[in-house]
């Protein structure tokens, strides 16, 4: 589902005015109260594909009223004033709260979010989604992705930026696979098992991949301004994605990459005891904890109930994991191979 926006409704104050929408994403809720005048800019600013691209897929909704009750209240509550361009991004103060119906609190001052011009409003969301959705018993993975097999379990992707995350992507696509998630994805951690609940799902590919490997890919409705295609997998692929994703699907194996169009063959390596919770700490924790940058810098947003849950989030898969976790090195095209046929 996505961004769905209505006209904002004005909440008058004596002083300034205040415009309110709320952004949802896989149960949970942060409410934006604008003030300054222009919120139908930030609310333009969500509307496009390069929010979907980082935050996982979300609605966003007016709120008609302050004080009409609603089913759940937000769990996170950004005041954001408005300012001129010129200005900075940022956080001027946050209080976090772990009481049940208790919300986050966030003041933050910038200009309206535009991709490629400021930037920072999206990841900072991104930020305070990733602590609700801990505070929901999910964990977010950055950079990565997710593969559904034809066995109904999916596989796990982690790596760096072009290691062959979206790559691998785009040529399960062409090949008439099912991608689950790209960039982020949503997890839930079951026994000892990661099921992926959610995530992004807009993919950002080297078009460069098509004429490497003969694939032919649909056509993409635009471009980054580095010349990558933007598809909406929602768009170009069946109903099998949504479906999968709304039951959860069990993680069969996770591989760490290392791909690149000059490689050549395929090599897998186990990845075992620590490594498997180190590595996966990384990943889970690299948002919430502000290791993923974004200017001027990012806060942490940890406390020690959610690092304890963190923590015992990554022994559980660590266990799980052990023997079922891979560095896999080489061209995309066998890697691929590799990753679909073996079995976890």
């Amino acid at each position: 589902m996505w961004v769905q926006v209505n006209i904002l409704s004005t909440i008058k104050f004596r002083v300034r005015a205040i415009e309110v929408f709320r952004l949802s994403s896989y149960g949970v809720t942060a409410e934006f109260r604008v003030r300054g005048g222009g919120a139908s800019e930030v609310v333009e600013g969500f509307g496009g594909s390069f929010p979907k691209r980082y935050l996982p897929t979300f609605d966003l909704t007016p709120l008609t009223s302050a004080l009409i009750p609603t089913p759940r209240g937000p769990q996170a509550i950004i005041h954001w004033d408005l300012s001129d361009e010129g200005i900075p991004f940022r956080v001027r103060r946050f209080v976090l709260r772990e009481g049940a119906g208790e919300a986050d609190e966030y003041w933050v001052e910038s200009p309206p979010p535009a991709p490629y011009v400021n930037e920072s409003p999206y990841f900072f969301v991104l930020q305070a989604l990733s602590r609700l959705y801990v505070r929901d018993g999910k964990l977010l993975f950055t950079d990565t992705v997710t593969v559904l097999r034809d066995d109904g379990e999916a596989v796990m992707l982690l790596g760096y930026p072009h290691t062959g995350k979206s790559t691998l992507l785009a040529m399960t696509l062409a090949e008439g696979g099912v991608p689950l998630t790209t960039e982020n994805t949503l997890v839930e951690v079951r026994g000892s098992e990661a099921w992926v609940v959610g995530g992004t799902g807009v993919l950002v590919y080297d078009p460069k991949v098509e004429r490497v490997y003969g694939i032919k890919l649909p056509e993409g409705e635009e471009t980054t301004r580095h010349g990558y295609v933007i598809l909406d997998l929602d768009k170009v692929t069946s109903s099998v994605r949504a479906e999968a994703l709304a039951k959860g699907v069990k993680v069969a194996g996770i591989y760490v990459l290392h791909c690149s169009f000059v490689s050549r063959g395929a090599e897998a390596k186990a990845v075992k005891g620590r490594k498997v919770a180190k590595t996966l700490w990384h990943f889970a924790t690299a948002i919430i904890r502000g290791t993923d940058y974004y200017e001027p810098y990012p806060p942490s947003l940890t406390t020690p109930s959610i690092d304890k849950f963190m923590a015992g989030a990554m022994r559980k898969l660590s266990k799980g994991y052990s023997g079922r976790m891979w560095e896999v090195f080489g061209s995309h095209e066998e890697v691929l191979k590799l990753i679909l046929h073996q079995r976890g």
